[in-house]
């Protein structure tokens, strides 16, 4: 992996060049062909994915077939929950939309540095928890627009149901 291409990402943020070359270490290179899985909703979780380069597509699984509920280009992460919460399967799928090429960090090599205190681990654990967190907080404003947009709806249709009875 290029430690350019790490500086960049978020996740990264706050380690020096040694670190980057440290976690430049730790990462197995993966290439995917446009349209190609690489992550299945509900399969187990296995670790973080660093997009070097390409474009990729987070899918969800729903009655009417896969939505596309985000698209990822390069530079940036996916699988990021998969590496800090073994416990649990993947919430969703990614699949490439371009070649993509990426790196991989095992959840079972970074845990092993996180038992180390690895400076460098513990730094991508901190950044993994801030970013959660807002984008949880990000998702907690969106659902609550989408409710009270709901209870409007319902509320209007109500109340011409009502008008319309009379």
């Amino acid at each position: 992996m290029v430690g350019s291409v790490l500086q960049e990402i978020p996740v990264f943020d706050g380690l020096d060049r040694r670190q980057i070359d440290e976690l430049s270490s730790w990462l197995q290179r993966k290439e995917y062909g446009p349209a190609e899985l690489i992550l299945k909703e509900g399969g187990p979780p296995d670790g973080l994915y660093v997009l070097a380069k390409g474009a990729v597509e987070v899918l969800k699984d729903a009655s009417t077939g896969a939505l596309v509920i985000a698209e990822l280009e390069a530079p940036s992460v996916f699988g990021e929950m998969g590496l800090l919460n073994v416990e649990a399967e993947r919430s969703a799928g990614v699949r490439a939309k371009t070649k993509v090429i990426a790196g991989f960090l095992p959840s079972a090599l970074f845990n092993s540095k996180l038992a180390e205190n690895n400076l460098a681990a513990l730094r991508i654990a901190l950044n993994l928890g801030r970013i959660s967190s807002q984008r949880l907080r990000a998702t907690t404003r969106r659902l609550a627009a989408m409710s009270e947009e709901f209870a409007r709806h319902a509320l209007q249709a109500e109340t011409h149901g009502i008008e319309g009875r009379k």
